[in-house]
């Protein structure tokens, strides 16, 4: 019988290619596991609605964990099971932050409660790389004049889009002004010369998230696999059983896990999945437990 009976599966430069796909490959290899009985669980840095495409394309429901831990849901069923909402004093702070260098301040929220993904800086153009952003995501959004005055009851995220060489000297500047209140990640997207800076509260990590899963199944952490790519991988890839980088992960995700794989552009997880579900035993998920906190 198989240690692990869980496998947590980053989103974007782990389960998508390059291009940004899912390949033929690495569905078929996801399906094979599901049919093995490991349960598979997304985590992301996404929000749901920009994670959407991504379970159509997998043909996945399930609980899964979006915006890099602070939320849970049930995709099945379109229930939340967990979210950790960032203080208001603190977003408005931020928010006040960036707006004051001249960001279009992107205000996660949580869009099961507000019916839109992202309340957004008004009086302050979004730049190119925002708008591109946007309409990738196919983010519904709300403007507010001045988000350093809203009152931010469902806010989740705080970020701006801009190209790299403005948010490098803004990232580091907010790191120095806030410190431990924050954690921040920025992830650039070099084929569309973009930055994404995402900052949440410090208790929200993919972990976390998982975390929330595992125990609706009776998993335990030694029974967990997390594959993943960047820094906000970090906390999954250390805790999990096995954490799984990438071939094309960055350094830090690489020197956090137990093992390196091939990349994303070279069906790295799907060889990983197969090599999986080929070599061992897995108890099926049917028989184990389910258990909800």
């Amino acid at each position: 019988m198989r240690q692990y009976k869980m496998i947590a599966i980053d989103l974007d430069g782990t389960l998508l290619n390059p291009s940004g796909n899912v390949s033929e490959a690495s569905r078929l290899a996801v399906r094979k596991a599901l049919d093995a009985g490991i349960l598979v669980c997304f985590a992301t840095g996404r929000n749901w609605t920009e994670s959407k495409p991504v379970l159509d394309a997998v043909a996945h429901y399930d609980c899964a964990v979006f915006v890099g831990g602070a939320m849970v849901i049930d995709t099945k069923n379109e229930v939340v099971l967990h979210r950790t909402l960032m203080g208001a004093d603190l977003a408005r702070e931020l928010s006040g932050f960036f707006e004051e260098r001249g960001q279009c301040v992107l205000a996660l929220q949580d869009t099961t409660t507000t019916g839109y993904d992202y309340l957004v800086t008004g009086d302050i153009a979004m730049t190119g790389p925002t708008q591109m952003w946007m309409d990738i995501a196919g983010a519904t959004v709300h403007k507010s004049p001045r988000l350093a005055a809203h009152s931010h009851e469902h806010t989740v995220r705080i970020g701006v889009v801009t190209p790299g060489v403005v948010a490098e000297p803004i990232v580091r500047e907010m790191q120095s002004l806030f410190g431990q209140r924050i954690v921040s990640h920025s992830i650039t997207i070099p084929m569309h010369e973009m930055t994404i800076v995402e900052v949440f509260d410090p208790a929200v990590n993919k972990w976390q998230g998982i975390q929330h899963v595992a125990a609706r199944h009776g998993i335990e952490p030694h029974e967990i696999i997390a594959v993943g790519d960047d820094v906000n991988d970090l906390p999954m890839l250390r805790e999990a059983g096995l954490g799984v980088a990438m071939g094309n992960a960055k350094p830090e995700a690489k020197a956090a896990a137990k093992r390196t794989i091939g990349t994303n552009r070279d069906e790295g997880l799907a060889t990983f999945l197969d090599e999986l579900v080929s070599h061992h035993t897995v108890q099926p998920l049917a028989e184990v437990e389910r258990r909800t906190p």
